[in-house]
């Protein structure tokens, strides 16, 4: 079965592929044509150029199946820019976590809090397998074996932090918060967030 869909597409994209050709040659024959064409090609340049620069803002997409997952679509190139921004992401969301969380006993909860960060991309094209982007996440749990195979794992190099609180190792009345940074899928620098004290307890994003 598998086989017999590749050779419908393989089909299908040659025959777009030709009638591309067919396009390009048509168009080439006739000056007035050929400079249409290129007027509109520059005037797309221009217009996809003015939506990167002004329009494209960096948002925060949350997956509606990973509470911890948050997709970052349109980061900026600036590596600072866009670790500052994951920062401060990260210090919001722990201190609304926070307001009114806290032990009625008084004592350390052993609990665990966490966020990851992963690029948002999308493969636009037809995906029999995999490699749908991490796009799917938002409204998909990982596949690990269906007919498609998707897994976070499969991103590594998309992967931008995660943020992990426990109890700290030397103080069991504290929670310490550790924000690690990636680039191409390795560590890049890891940064130790402000101490939180016991009567800040900090409840479970999965358990929401």
């Amino acid at each position: 079965m598998e086989i017999v869909i590749l050779i419908v597409l393989g089909l299908i994209l040659v025959l777009i592929l030709l009638l591309g050709y067919r396009l390009v040659r048509f168009i080439l024959k006739n000056r007035i044509y050929t400079q249409i064409a290129l007027l509109l090609g520059i005037v797309a340049l221009i217009a996809i150029v003015i939506n990167q620069v002004f329009f494209q803002k960096m948002e925060f997409i949350p997956s509606r199946v990973y509470p911890d997952l948050f997709l970052i679509k349109n980061p900026v190139k600036d590596r600072n820019k866009l670790n500052t921004a994951l920062t401060q992401f990260v210090l919001d969301h722990k201190k609304k976590k926070l307001a009114g969380a806290s032990d009625s006993t008084g004592s350390a909860i052993n609990t665990e809090y966490s966020l990851r960060f992963y690029r948002y991309t999308k493969s636009w094209g037809i995906n029999l397998f995999a490699d749908a982007g991490t796009a799917y996440f938002i409204e998909n749990e990982e596949d690990l074996g269906g007919f498609v195979v998707e897994e976070l794992s499969m991103y590594s190099t998309e992967k931008l932090a995660d943020f992990r609180v426990n109890l700290c190792a030397n103080n069991t009345e504290s929670y310490c918060g550790e924000l690690t940074f990636y680039e191409d899928g390795a560590v890049s620098k890891t940064e130790v967030l402000d101490t939180i004290t016991s009567d800040q307890a900090i409840d479970s994003v999965k358990n929401e």
